[in-house]
């Protein structure tokens, strides 16, 4: 059969009760921002429905934890559902756990073009145009230990395309095609598309990165099927901050102004990448050189962090380094090692303890003696989780505080 062409939205993960975190210190002229983040970018998931003229709202769990969020959440959303209604742009939701699918207040009336599909079995609803049925809408919330095979979604025995809405943060890919053309997921906040047509299953993601690793572009997915049953996806962003993690390799004869260079030019690039976008950006370091010596917390990364904060973290739209990350491996001469010195002395000793796993830190003996005991004695063991780490940091503090090499000049 001929199908009639729907444009559907697809979103999910809005998780409205979580402001955006994970970095040590907000700068003031972002703390509103990071607050309001989540709430904007759900407006604008909204904004996309009625602008793309779509058919309806697909809605894949964990919008909102009510008991965090508050009464604000519950009018927002609110006001959104009666904008799509006053358009007569159904909402399909399938709740997922932050959203039980009774956690809405029983006090507060949802606008009758919400559609909260129910625990335990599939629902089958039309999708209506002009009084004709152009599609079926299938979904069912969120319970523990169902999984995809066991829902129950089925394609409509007349050929009519098929949605299904469900949440589930593993979906296995392998038996999508079996149930449905277009199944909207919900339970994971990165975009990815499982499975490809017949039988498509796609994550929307959330709408708004919330953390330094949420990175790139957030937001929801417009679905566009054409006469023939053909499904295309195209994400539309619609975060307001975005977090970025840049790489930067250097070679050995890169000091730390060329490093600072090579950085005010990526911002340049990141910005015609990401027009419109303030940014949040980890720099990730690695490569060859004696700077890698000098990238550490408390050393030369904070003035260069400072540097790059004062230069460009103000501007509209701003792009604010978060950190400058370097994570490589030291790189001295071989000559460092074999001097008698104080620095050659530690680095032997850090390449004895890193040849040798078994061997004890025995941090405890640097304990002043008035903190000797129980508790202090544990805090100074290092789990065989952090040895390395530990290793690499302090012979990166030794490296940098005696190498004798000046500091960035600012």
């Amino acid at each position: 059969m001929i199908q009639t062409p729907l444009r559907l939205v697809h979103a999910s993960d809005f998780h409205l009760e979580r402001p955006l975190g994970g970095i040590a210190e907000v700068p003031d002229h972002l703390r509103e921002v990071f607050l309001e983040a989540p709430f904007e970018a759900a407006r604008k998931v909204f904004e996309t429905v009625l602008s793309e003229g779509a058919d309806a709202l697909l809605l894949a769990g964990d919008i909102v934890d009510f008991d965090l969020a508050g009464p604000r959440a519950i009018v927002f959303l609110r006001e959104q559902f009666q904008r799509l209604a006053a358009h007569e742009i159904p909402v399909y939701w399938a709740c997922g756990s932050a959203d039980p699918a009774d956690s809405w207040p029983a006090s507060v009336e949802l606008p009758a073009n919400v559609h909260v599909f129910p625990v335990g079995q599939v629902t089958d609803f039309e999708l209506r145009r002009g009084g004709a049925t152009v599609g079926r809408i299938q979904g069912i919330s969120h319970s523990p230990g169902m999984s995809l095979a066991d829902a129950g979604f089925c394609r409509d025995p007349q050929g009519l395309f098929t949605v299904g809405v469900f949440y589930d943060s593993a979906a296995a890919s392998n038996t999508v095609g079996d149930h449905v053309d277009y199944l909207a997921l919900g339970g994971q906040h990165q975009r990815q598309t499982i499975n490809q047509p017949p039988g498509l299953a796609h994550y929307a993601g959330s709408p708004q990165g919330r953390r330094p690793h949420e990175t790139g572009p957030y937001g929801c997915t417009l679905v566009s099927v054409d006469e023939a049953g053909h499904t295309k996806t195209r994400r539309v962003a619609t975060d307001q901050i975005r977090w970025i993690r840049e790489a930067i390799e250097i070679t050995a004869g890169t000091d730390e102004d060329a490093l600072l260079t090579q950085m005010q030019a990526r911002i340049s690039k990141l910005r015609t990448q990401h027009v419109g976008s303030p940014l949040l950006v980890t720099w990730e370091v690695t490569g060859r050189g004696q700077v890698l010596n000098h990238l550490r917390s408390g050393g030369i990364s904070d003035l260069m962090v400072q540097r790059l904060r004062d230069q460009y973290g103000q501007q509209s739209p701003g792009v604010w380094t978060v950190e400058i990350a370097c994570h490589a491996p030291l790189d001295v001469p071989q000559e460092w090692v074999d001097e008698e010195t104080i620095l050659g002395d530690l680095l032997r000793e850090f390449q004895t303890l890193e040849a040798d796993g078994e061997a004890d830190l025995k941090l405890q003996e640097f304990l002043p003696a008035g903190l000797a005991g129980e508790t202090w004695d544990e805090l100074a063991t290092v789990p065989e989780s952090q040895r390395a780490d530990l290793l690499w940091a302090a012979s990166k503090i030794a490296v940098d505080l005696l190498d004798g090499e000046e500091e960035l000049r600012v």
